[in-house]
């Protein structure tokens, strides 16, 4: 039995991993299970940005908020870090060595750090690692699809998740998460209905139990339909 949905958000709620508007009938699905069983997201995005869309898509400010891709957890109003603080300063000397661009959400951030991909992903990626093995500082670098994001060692999605079932008594078993990236992919591993959208990303397709027909948001809203509206 699905107890708890979480939620990814670019490229899942979303129209498509290309499109920042969110689906509609993504929306109109989680409106009609919403007094049913707990909806939360979950998302690389800072948590002003991770609040700001629960309250609009309907599930509240008390909801289980997991923000910059499992640094940050919110639960029934209170905030609760998940990181060890250091990260982001990080990310600062990273982008001043490697001529990198912050995120523009940077500042809102309190632990990830994230970059904006302007160039090649993989090489990005390769730059960043081969700095940080110069400094001899052991992070997580690893890309969304959206943003390049530097996080400490052993925090994901999964992470947070499992504290998340910890303190609402709920086994991760009785959980669904749905993800398009592979950011999303230890949090698809852990749950009991690890779900994959159409167009997620080949790593993510592999590890998920489930993969919808349909793409982004019309994927989740198949996903409600068939396991919970039933």
């Amino acid at each position: 039995m699905i107890r708890l949905l979480m939620l990814d958000i670019d490229g899942t709620l979303t129209r498509s991993r290309d499109v920042d508007e969110l689906e509609p009938e993504a929306l109109r699905a989680i409106q009609s299970i919403k007094d049913k069983i707990r909806i939360g997201i979950a998302t690389g995005n800072a948590m002003i940005v991770a609040k700001s869309l629960a309250r609009y898509i309907g599930i509240g400010a008390f909801a289980p908020i997991i923000a910059e891709n499992g640094c940050l957890l919110s639960l029934n109003g209170e905030e609760i870090p998940l990181c060890r603080p250091g990260i982001k300063e990080l990310g600062v000397e990273l982008a001043r060595r490697l001529g990198l661009k912050l995120s523009y959400q940077f500042n809102c951030r309190s632990f990830d750090a994230a970059f904006e991909i302007t160039g090649n992903e993989d090489e990005i990626i390769g730059k960043i690692r081969a700095e940080l093995q110069r400094m001899r500082v052991e992070a997580v670098v690893e890309s969304s699809g959206y943003a390049i994001h530097v996080l400490p060692p052993g925090i994901d999605k999964s992470t947070a998740i499992m504290e998340v079932c910890r303190r609402l008594s709920i086994p991760c078993g009785d959980v669904a998460y749905i993800g398009d990236g592979r950011t999303d992919i230890g949090a698809v591993k852990l749950v009991g209905w690890g779900v994959a959208v159409s167009n997620a990303v080949p790593e993510l397709r592999a590890a998920a139990r489930i993969i919808t027909k349909a793409p982004s948001g019309l994927g989740v809203a198949e996903f409600i339909r068939d396991y919970i509206s039933r």
